[in-house]
């Protein structure tokens, strides 16, 4: 299962607000979610953007459910 299908329900949702404004961002984080199935493997630069766009400076770790 890759990390966009593990991507807690309410961030999704952030992703999806914040389309409209950073369309280019949102859409190269989600094809970034889709290819990697670990937190681990996600680039440093696909993190930042992540925590820009939830506007939440946490681990990348409570992003995600942990259901496999």
């Amino acid at each position: 299962m890759n990390l966009l299908h593990r991507l807690k329900p309410e961030y999704v949702k952030r992703l999806n607000q914040k389309s409209d404004d950073y369309t280019e961002l949102v859409s190269s984080t989600l094809i970034a979610l889709e290819n990697e199935q670990y937190v681990s493997q996600l680039k440093y630069y696909v993190i930042i953007d992540l925590q820009f766009l939830l506007s939440s400076p946490t681990s990348p770790y409570t992003f995600f459910s942990d259901d496999s």
